[in-house]
């Protein structure tokens, strides 16, 4: 059977929190975009170091809770922006209507519009009290979905190293067809090979051992007259 807990968390019941503004806000649940937000506060401020340092998802949910509460509260002075815009993400006014405004009524509307102002001005810059009860509430509230989500993530991991996916593949031996394409896209050498361009040398007749003499003619001596 399951305990209250679970039940809670099967039908949860509205957790709302009264600022110092005296306006009464409703905590809402981590969605996608709000985790998103808290990404955002984690990674731009101390997280990164704290997280290496010691946030053990495989902790006792207690432990667990008070590790990421840390964590959070600790991030939020290099995250200023980040940090309110996560909080403004994860609060909405109490008892506002919540219908569509064409389906709401002067009345409604007027009011909304008054709770919405009043919301954004007390949270632009909230309290210091208000934002420590606001994080603790939200933290407190959305722990034990992310601490399963950490466990999962860790199993991946775990798998994913197990299975090499995290190195690098080895080349692998060229197959014939692209040794023949890398072949073919290479440019071919060029040696030098023996000019034809030019004038080539007279083919001569070699002469035979015997006819070895000069072929000029001796010139006759002239005749001398008496």
């Amino acid at each position: 059977m399951p305990d209250e807990n679970e039940l809670d968390r099967l039908d949860p019941q509205p957790v709302e929190h009264k600022l110092t503004t005296g306006l009464t806000v409703e905590i809402v649940r981590l969605r996608t975009r709000q985790f998103f937000r808290l990404l955002r506060v984690l990674t731009h401020g101390a997280g990164p170091a704290m997280v290496q340092a010691g946030l053990d998802f495989q902790a006792g949910a207690e432990k667990f809770t008070s590790q990421l509460l840390v964590l959070v509260a600790m991030s939020i002075p290099d995250a200023e922006q980040e940090a309110i815009g996560f909080l403004q993400s994860m609060c909405k006014p109490a008892g506002v209507v919540d219908k569509p405004d064409s389906q709401l009524t002067k009345p409604e509307k007027a009011a909304n519009e008054a709770l919405w102002a009043q919301f954004n001005t007390d949270l632009f810059n909230p309290e210091l009290d208000d934002l420590i009860d606001l994080i603790e509430l939200i933290v407190k509230q959305e722990a034990p979905e992310l601490q399963a989500l950490g466990k999962k993530l860790q199993s991946m991991m775990a798998l994913f190293r197990r299975t090499g996916q995290d190195k690098e593949p080895a080349e692998a031996d060229p197959s014939p067809e692209q040794m023949a394409s890398r072949e073919s896209s290479q440019p071919r050498s060029t040696s030098s090979a023996a000019s034809t361009g030019g004038r080539t040398s007279a083919s001569t007749t070699s002469r035979s051992v015997g006819s070895g003499k000069s072929s000029r003619q001796s010139t006759p001596a002239a005749s001398g007259t008496g």
